[in-house]
This record gives C-alpha cells, structure tokens and sequence, in this order.
C-alpha cells in the first residue's frame, strides 16, 4: 500500500537490506547488512570495511529512499562501530536467512531529499548561436584564415 507520493505506509526491516543509511547531518554511511529486533547493521567499504551496529532506537525513519538516523556520523564512528561480522544466529542476514524475530515497525517519513527539476534548454535549429540566437558563420577547413 502506497501513498500518492509513492512512499510505502508500511514496510519491513528485512526489507531494507542493502538500502543506504545517512546520518542526521546527512552523511551516507554504508547500507544496511543485517538487522535484528534491537539493532541494525551497516556496513561501509568494499575493502576496508566498517560496521556500525546501531540501535533501532537510533533511527528517525524511512523516506523510502533512504534511512535516516537520529545521529550524526561522529556519534555513529565513536560509539556503534565493531569489526566483527554479524552473526547470522543473532542478526538477519539476507545471505544466511536463518534468523526470525519479531521487529517493531518502521517509521515513514517524508522525503528529505528531492531530485532538482532541470530545464532542458530551447532546441535552435542548426547554424544558430545558443546565446545571441544569431546565425553563425561557418568556416570551411580548406579556407584560409586571415
């Protein structure tokens, strides 16, 4: 179910795996790996990878583009990352669904960010200048320039 400005009314934290995670100072902090009924994971990096275990508590809401936390990333670096992998007998983990719990809803918000409108400039036909609207002078390669 859908409201007209195409945002889901409800939606689940599974998911949301592998959705982005930005902070409240707006920060994209890696996408969500794994969740549990307390606690989700983000992960950041391809090579040196971070995890930001981050309580649920944490999190202001879905826009339905991205999560958003209550938090700025400073808060998040000093006091919820770990280097351990999350274990799938405690977490949901999209690649090991073994993991069932009960999670409490996700909250919707409304979009916090919206894509810029662009004005497509007006199409001159060719042989017209785009500033001056004025025909331009062509200058053939073999004529020589004095």
């Amino acid at each position: 179910m859908t409201n007209s400005s195409s945002v889901p009314s409800r939606i689940g934290w599974i998911d949301l795996i592998n959705e982005s995670v930005h902070t409240y100072d707006d920060v994209d902090i890696g996408d969500i790996d794994a969740v549990s009924r307390d606690f989700i994971v983000v992960k950041r990096g391809f090579v040196n990878v971070h995890y930001y275990y981050i309580p649920i508590s944490k999190v202001e809401g879905w826009d339905g583009h991205v999560l958003w936390l209550k938090i700025t990333e400073d808060e998040v670096k000093r006091n919820y990352e770990r280097e351990t992998l999350p274990d799938p007998s405690r977490y949901f983990v999209k690649d090991y669904p073994g993991y069932t719990a009960v999670y409490p809803e996700v909250t919707v918000i409304a979009p916090r960010y919206t894509r810029p409108g662009y004005i497509l400039p007006k199409i001159l036909p060719p042989g017209r200048c785009a500033y001056t609207n004025a025909t331009s002078v062509l200058i053939r390669t073999d004529q020589k320039i004095s």
